[in-house]
C-alpha cells in the first residue's frame, strides 16, 4: 500500500498538473483541444523523475482529470483513458532513461543537455504521434489533419518540457538560488526588464510581424544565459514562454501555435548555452579550490624543507640571549657593586629576544596567508647576515663564499625573512652541490647589479651544474637531483619571491670562474618601485 507521504505528493501533483494545463489551454487547434505550449508535460516529466516508475498511476489520473476538468471530455471517454495512459507510460520510460543517464539536475553539462533534448524530442515525438494514432483508431480525427496535429501536439509537449522540467528539477536548491539573486538584485531586475521590454516590442508594437522580428529576443536571453548558467536561462526561457502565451491573447499577432516554433530554437539555445556557462564556472571553482588546496600544502610543505632556515635564525638570536642573560646575572651577583654594563646587557637580550619572536611571526604569517610583508631592504646587508650565518659549514667544506654587492645599491622591496629563506637555500645547494660533486675549484660567488626598476642578485657556483633533462623543471615540486631531498626548495624559494613581487630563474653559465656551475639569479623589485 502507498504511504501517506505518497499519496500526499500525488494530491499535490495532480492538482499542479489540472491548474497549470488550465493556465496552458490556450489558442486551442482542432476538436481535440490540442494547444501550442503544454506546461503539464514538464510537470509530469519532473514528477516521475522524483518518483520512478511507481508515478505512473498518479500522472495517468491527472491527465484523464484534466481532459474532464479543462477539456469538458466526458470522463468515461475511452479516447481520453487510452491516451492518458499511454502519455503515463511513454514519460515514465523517458523519466526512467534520464535517471540513469544524468543526475538529478539533468542538465549540468553541454553533453548532459544535449543528451535530455535528445531523448525528450524522440519521446514527446512519440506520444505525438500515438496520442493522434489513437484518436484515428477511435473515429476522433479525420486522417487529413493527422500530420498536422502531431505536429501541434510535439510542439506543445517539446516546449512545456524545455521550459519547465530542468527548472523543477533545480528547485530543491532554491536557496542557493535566492542567494545569488539577493546579490546581483540590480543585474536581474535590469535584465528582467530588458526581457519585457524586447517582449513587448515584439508581440504589441509590432504584432503583426512578430514572426519577422522574433530574433531580437536572442539577445537576452544570451546575455541572461551567460550571466547565471543553465538556471538563469531556463527561468528567462519560461518568462519569455509565459509572456508570450498571454501577449498574443488580445492583439492581432501572428498564431501562437507559429511563435511556438521558434520558442523552441530559443528554448535549446538558451538550455545549452546555460549548460556549457554553468559547466564553466563550476570548472573555475574547481580549479580556485584546487590552487587553494597545492597553496596550503605547500606552504605547510615549507616547513620540512625550511627547518634548517629556520634552526640558523633562532639559533643565533637564542644563543646570544643565553649568552647576555648569563652576563647579567654575572653582573647582578649579590654583594658586589652595581655595575654600570648590567642595562646594556639586558637591553641586548631583549633586543635578541625581539629578532627571535620577529622570525616566528613571519613565518607563522606566510604559512597562514601565503602573503609576503614588504619593506625597503638593503641587499648588501642581508648577504653579510646570510654569509655570517655559513661561516662554520664554510670552513668545514673548503668552500670560499665571495659576495660583491655595493652597499650604495639602493634598497629593495622585500620580506626580510622569506628573502634570508631563499638565499639560505640557494648557498646550501651550491655548498651541497660543489661538495658531493668533489669539485677542484670550491667557490661560490653573489653578485648584483641594478637594472631599471629592479636589482639582479645572482648565486653562482663552481659545481656540476643541472643536468640538461632536469633543468628544464628545476622549480617543479618534487623534482630533485640531491639523494634524500625533498624536491620542494627551489619551488619554495619561487613562490616567495613572487609572493613579493619578484622571481626566481636558472641558468647555466660559466659561473666562478668554472666552465660547468649553476647559477640563480634573483629580481627583485626596488623599494618604492611600482609592481607588475
Amino acid at each position: 500500500m502507498p504511504g501517506a507521504g505518497f499519496l500526499l505528493r500525488a494530491a499535490i501533483f495532480i492538482a499542479a498538473y489540472i491548474l497549470v494545463d488550465w493556465l496552458g489551454y490556450l489558442q486551442p487547434a482542432l476538436q481535440l483541444g490540442i494547444t501550442p505550449w503544454n506546461p503539464q508535460t514538464g510537470v509530469s516529466l519532473a514528477y516521475l523523475i522524483w518518483q520512478g516508475p511507481r508515478g505512473a498511476l498518479p500522472v495517468a489520473l491527472a491527465a484523464l482529470l484534466s481532459e474532464v476538468v479543462v477539456r469538458d471530455v466526458p470522463a468515461g471517454s475511452i479516447a481520453a483513458i487510452a491516451t492518458s495512459i499511454w502519455i503515463a507510460i511513454a514519460y515514465t520510460v523517458l523519466a526512467v532513461f534520464l535517471r540513469r543517464r544524468g543526475p538529478a539536475a539533468l542538465v549540468p553539462r553541454p553533453a548532459d543537455a544535449a543528451r535530455f533534448v535528445g531523448a525528450c524530442l524522440g519521446a514527446t515525438l512519440l506520444v505525438g504521434a500515438g496520442f493522434i494514432a489513437i484518436m484515428l483508431a477511435m473515429g476522433a480525427l479525420p486522417e487529413n489533419v493527422a500530420l498536422g496535429g502531431v505536429a501541434r501536439y510535439w510542439v506543445g509537449d517539446f516546449n512545456g518540457v524545455l521550459t519547465l522540467t530542468p527548472l523543477l528539477m533545480w528547485a530543491p536548491s532554491w536557496r542557493k538560488g535566492l542567494a545569488a539573486l539577493r546579490a546581483r538584485r540590480r543585474e536581474a531586475l535590469l535584465q528582467l526588464a530588458v526581457l519585457g521590454f524586447t517582449m513587448w516590442m515584439i508581440f504589441v508594437v509590432l504584432a503583426d510581424q512578430a514572426l519577422r522580428f522574433f530574433y531580437p529576443l536572442f539577445l537576452p536571453m544570451i546575455w541572461i544565459a551567460l550571466r547565471w548558467g543553465v538556471v538563469g536561462a531556463v527561468v528567462g526561457a519560461l518568462a519569455t514562454q509565459v509572456g508570450l502565451a498571454f501577449m498574443v491573447q488580445d492583439v492581432n499577432a501572428a498564431p501562437l501555435f507559429d511563435l511556438q516554433f521558434l520558442m523552441l530554437t530559443l528554448n535549446l539555445t538558451a538550455l545549452i548555452l546555460g549548460a556549457t556557462v554553468s559547466e564553466r564556472q563550476r570548472a573555475q571553482a574547481q580549479l580556485r579550490e584546487r590552487d587553494e588546496a597545492l597553496a596550503r600544502a605547500m606552504r605547510f610543505a615549507t616547513a620540512g624543507e625550511m627547518a634548517s632556515a629556520l634552526t640558523h635564525e633562532l639559533n643565533q638570536p637564542i644563543t646570544a640571549l643565553v649568552s647576555y642573560l648569563r652576563a647579567a646575572e654575572i653582573l647582578a651577583t649579590p654583594g658586589e657593586a652595581h655595575d654600570a654594563r648590567l642595562p646594556e646587557t639586558l637591553g641586548k637580550a631583549a633586543s635578541e629576544a625581539i629578532r627571535a619572536s620577529s622570525v616566528l611571526r613571519r613565518l607563522r604569517d606566510f604559512y597562514s596567508t601565503g602573503q609576503a610583508t614588504c619593506a625597503p631592504l638593503s641587499l648588501a646587508e642581508l648577504c653579510q647576515n646570510v654569509i655570517a650565518a655559513f661561516q662554520e659549514r664554510l670552513r668545514r667544506t673548503g668552500v670560499l663564499l665571495a659576495c660583491d654587492v655595493a652597499p650604495e645599491l639602493p634598497p629593495v622591496a622585500a620580506d626580510r625573512t622569506q628573502l634570508e629563506i631563499v638565499l639560505h637555500n640557494l648557498v646550501a645547494n651550491a655548498i651541497d652541490a660543489i661538495v658531493v660533486a668533489g669539485s677542484a675549484i670550491r667557490r661560490i660567488e653573489i653578485s648584483a647589479e641594478r637594472q631599471g626598476d629592479s636589482v639582479r642578485l645572482a648565486i653562482a657556483d663552481s659545481g656540476p651544474g643541472v643536468a640538461t633533462d632536469v633543468a628544464g623543471r628545476v622549480f617543479e615540486p618534487f623534482v630533485t637531483t640531491k639523494p634524500g631531498g625533498m624536491g620542494l626548495g627551489l619551488a619554495i624559494s619561487r613562490s616567495l619571491l613572487r609572493a613579493q613581487g619578484g622571481e626566481l630563474d636558472y641558468s647555466g653559465a660559466d659561473a666562478a670562474g668554472s666552465r660547468e656551475g649553476a647559477r640563480f639569479v634573483l629580481r627583485l623589485p626596488l623599494a618604492g618601485a611600482r609592481r607588475e
